[in-house]
């Protein structure tokens, strides 16, 4: 059961969201890239958002700035944030000017929103950022549903269950308290509908 829990954790990892949600986009209206490649839009993304963050990640680990790559210690997950977010900064301007549908704009802003917030919220309380991510997320299909009227029920409903497997895995796992994971829900709803109202 643990190494399910793992698994799960592994497959969830809070950087690979923004592409997995591109990836559902892609499904629900390929249309939509018509000014850009969906594989160029997908390595665009992958690149910048996770194996970046994740190789700065290692390189960290190598130096002995980090104990595990799990970061279970708040202080030292101040760096990776900070890589991290000016990974999604970064992608958050490229997305934008390279053609990307605005409703992936809007994703991506909420993500950086969260992150912003969460590392704030990271000096003072430990919180959840699978969960964090996995809610922003489920939010993304919830506007492509309501804002770009695209038929997302399966995918949605995938989303809460996936949502479900996160928390209960990082619960099992120890790895969280319900108040971190909680925490990172609420988090994650914010930065999406500080998005939306932005936009």
């Amino acid at each position: 059961m643990k190494a399910i829990a793992k698994i799960i954790s592994y497959i969830f990892h809070p950087l690979l969201i923004p592409t997995y949600v591109l990836c559902v986009m892609i499904q629900l209206n390929p249309y939509y890239f018509y000014t850009i490649e969906a594989k160029k839009a997908i390595a665009i993304v992958a690149y910048s958002t996770f194996f970046f963050p994740i190789i700065a990640l290692l390189l960290m680990k190598k130096l002995d700035f980090v104990d595990s790559l799990e970061l279970p210690d708040k202080q030292q997950r101040i760096i990776p944030m900070i890589i991290a977010i000016v990974c999604f900064v970064w992608t958050f301007l490229s997305v934008k000017k390279t053609g990307f549908p605005q409703a992936y704009t809007w994703f991506l802003l909420g993500a950086t929103i969260s992150l912003f917030i969460a590392f704030f919220i990271n000096v003072f309380h430990k919180l959840s950022l699978h969960i964090t991510a996995m809610s922003g997320g489920l939010m993304a299909i919830l506007m492509m549903f309501f804002y770009a009227q695209l038929d997302a029920n399966y995918y949605f409903i995938g989303a809460i269950i996936a949502l479900g497997a996160v928390a209960s895995s990082r619960l099992f796992l120890n790895a969280h308290t319900p108040k971190e994971i909680n925490t990172g829900f609420i988090v994650g709803l914010i930065g999406q509908i500080i998005a939306v109202n932005f936009f």
